[in-house]
This record gives C-alpha cells, structure tokens and sequence, in this order.
C-alpha cells in the first residue's frame, strides 16, 4: 500500500492547509470524566454520589446533564463500579494497580 500511497510518491510534503483546531479540554465530557475518576482514585475507599458532585461541579459542566452521562460511561465501561446506598468506587483491578 505504502508504494502506491500518493503523498509518500510526492516525497511526503508538509501540509501546506491552514491549521488544524484541536478541541478545547475545557467543557468536554472527557474532562469531567476524568474530575470523576481523580475523585475515586484520590480516595481511600467508596464514595458517595455527593462526592463526585462536588468533583465536577455545576460550573464545570457544558450542560446540566453531562455529569451524570459522564458517570453512567465510566460506569459502561467498567471503570466506574456502583455500590448499593449511592456509593461508586474504583473496579478492584484497576485500584490495585
């Protein structure tokens, strides 16, 4: 593929477009859920659903809906664990390493 890949034939030219516009890490649901998971790691066991709250706080949200969609994916993707009585710790995997 590489030898028939038209920009290495043209001697691999620098982009002559304008620049490209990284996304802000300000605002982005990526951003609150790494306020979440430092919130977790940063304890020394569960911790109640208040907790992450005041972890991503209302004004560091885009929209009033982004911190519960941010927990419910860590929470997806395993690494978030919800405990009976409002609680969410770390899964036991990755709070051992």
């Amino acid at each position: 593929m590489a030898d028939e890949c038209r920009w290495r034939l043209d001697g691999s030219p620098a982009h002559a477009g304008p620049p490209r516009r990284g996304q802000s890490y300000e605002g982005t649901d990526r951003k609150v859920r790494g306020l979440l998971l430092a919130a977790l790691r940063d304890a020394e066991g569960p911790v109640l659903l208040q907790r992450l709250v005041e972890a991503a706080p209302d004004t560091a949200l885009r929209d009033p809906g982004q911190r519960d969609r941010a927990l419910d994916g860590l929470v997806a993707d395993g690494l978030v664990e919800p405990l009976d009585g409002g609680l969410f710790r770390l899964p036991a995997a990755v709070a051992s390493a």
